[in-house]
């Protein structure tokens, strides 16, 4: 019973939604909702609640996002705040009735920024400015609509005053939610950072200072005068390199200090309430050119860390890679020489225990020990063949190589009842500067994986040499079933054969040594079977 019930516990509460937790931000935030209707009162319309600034209201917002349950929070610190500050000259069913059809808007509007685009003040990303700058006018404009006709509905509001309420409620609290909302995200994600603990916050402090002390005698110079409002366009200047520059974190911040600024300057100036709603509707549109070139930064910059650490991550793959196609070559070019020295030997051996001639004994182990040296030649070369791609080029007989191919080839031919001739012996010395076990190991791939296409009863196999254009042609031609259709289009990539335990790496291998010579590896049909190899090398 005890394992049943710790399988059933309840999850954890976040913290916020605790007895302590809770009790502490309510707490905080009453503190701060009452400090911020005090500075903003001036700003009130004709005794209504209403203000042309309203920070206080996305503080409510972001609140209730943490979670509804703080909604009565709200609705409460509404309450107070207009019998307290604004000296509502109303009755208190009347308020009631107004402030719960305002703190219903910012249920909504938490609701739909949290549920709906799944906003988390806690961890607000650049993309979420959509979200908030979407919802922000949208939602204010609703809620404004239903608050103010409310206010008109208890007697608290004459009709005739409906329309420039409505519009100062919706001015002020697009513009305050579309800054306060992104800086309080950006601040959180800042601290939670921490690039104090860094060496390159001295540079942005720096920025943004002195775009700040710029910001002030612009917002100052055009409060003071209404004929110079023009001025405040300058701001554009500065935002937006701070958005470019910095990001979007650092424009959302920057951005409420500008609006503070702001306001601080239009009251200090006494610039009445038909040009204060100017500034704020500028103050919104710098707002969302700032924010979202910095969104658009700060996006592009974390596409580019993205960019780098796969590159990062790409390079050690290929790296993987690379390693193992080289394991892989080896494991398949040595396999030749290795199973030709284990025939030698064994061969060898059955002659000296029958007590045959001791010729014929010495006559494999010979051969033994050539494939042996073939086999250790060829580790050495594909080791820096793979690695570095290095090549040792000699000048060679063309027909000297196809003859000892021919010959390493033929035991293995025999094995499998298969003839295997030459023809068309070329009447001249063919010669090219190039590597020669490279290439010997690239024709006698060709000729081995001819061997084992030819049918095992009445198999032919023909090689031939040739000059054409300045090239020497070596061809392999079988009689066997031809090329799978299936595979003809990627019959030269690595991993690619129909074999049962083929690897797939000969062709591949054998076209690479020919590419890096100048020449090239190419297949052709045979009618009515079988199919047709030719590796061209440049003559010298």
């Amino acid at each position: 019973m005890t394992d049943i019930a710790a399988s059933i516990q309840a999850p954890a509460l976040p913290s916020a939604l605790r007895p302590r937790g809770f009790a502490a931000l309510a707490l905080a935030y009453l503190a701060v909702y009452f400090a911020l209707n005090l500075l903003t009162e001036g700003r009130s319309l004709n005794g209504s609640p209403i203000t042309l600034w309203s920070p206080d209201n996305a503080l409510s917002v972001m609140l209730i996002m943490e979670s509804w349950a703080f909604t009565p929070v709200v609705l409460v610190a509404q309450i107070v705040t207009d019998f307290a500050i604004s000296h509502v000259n109303y009755s208190t069913p009347a308020v009631i009735c107004a402030e719960t059809t305002l703190v219903a808007g910012y249920l909504g509007m938490a609701m739909a920024l949290r549920r709906g685009f799944g906003l988390n003040i806690r961890n607000m990303r650049p993309r979420d400015l959509i979200a908030v700058m979407a919802v922000s006018p949208l939602g204010a404009a609703i809620t404004g609509l239903v608050y103010c006709g409310a206010l008109v509905g208890v007697g608290a509001m004459a009709p005739g005053s409906f329309v420039g309420a409505f519009a100062g409620f919706w001015i002020g609290d697009s513009a305050a939610m579309g800054i306060v909302i992104p800086a309080m995200g950006a601040l959180l994600r800042v601290a939670a950072a921490k690039p104090w603990r860094g060496a390159t916050i001295g540079d942005p402090l720096v920025h943004l200072a002195v775009t700040l002390i710029f910001l002030m005698f612009v917002i100052a110079f055009s409060a003071s005068n209404i004929q110079h409002r023009y001025l405040f366009n300058l701001a554009y200047l500065p935002m937006l390199l701070i958005g470019l520059r910095f990001g979007y974190d650092t424009a959302a911040i920057v951005l409420l200090f500008v609006q503070i600024f702001l306001v601080g300057a239009l009251d200090w100036f006494h610039v009445i309430d038909r040009r204060f709603d100017g500034y704020q509707v500028m103050m919104f549109i710098l707002a969302v050119s700032g924010q979202a070139l910095g969104a658009v930064a700060t996006e592009w910059e974390a596409a580019r860390t993205k960019l780098r650490s796969q590159q990062i991550e790409l390079a050690k793959v290929s790296e993987r890679a690379t390693n193992g196609a080289m394991a892989a070559a080896m494991a398949h070019e040595i396999s030749q020489p290795l199973a030709s020295i284990a025939t030698y030997v064994y061969g060898a051996r059955r002659v000296l225990e029958s007590g045959q001639s001791l010729d014929i004994a010495l006559s494999a182990l010979r051969k033994a020990e050539g494939e042996a040296t073939r086999a250790r030649l060829i580790i050495e070369r594909l080791r820096d063949f793979v690695a570095t791609g290095d090549m040792t080029r000699e000048l060679v007989d063309i027909d000297e190589l196809v003859e000892t191919i021919m010959r390493l080839e033929d035991d293995a031919a025999r094995g499998r009842g298969v003839m295997l001739k030459r023809v068309g012996v070329q009447p001249i010395s063919l010669q090219a500067n190039v590597d020669r076990v490279g290439v010997e190991q690239a024709f006698a791939n060709l000729v081995l994986n001819a061997i084992e296409a030819a049918p095992a009863s009445g198999g032919r196999v023909a090689v031939s040499l040739s000059a054409r254009d300045r090239f020497a042609v070596l061809a392999v031609e079988d009689n066997g079933p031809g090329v799978d259709p299936e595979i003809a289009d990627r019959l030269f990539e690595p991993f690619e054969t129909t074999k049962p335990r083929g690897m797939g790496l000969g062709l591949p291998l054998a076209k690479e040594i020919a590419t890096r010579h100048g020449g090239r590896l190419r297949w052709l049909p045979v009618v009515p079977a079988g199919a047709r190899f030719e590796l061209e090398l440049p003559l010298e």
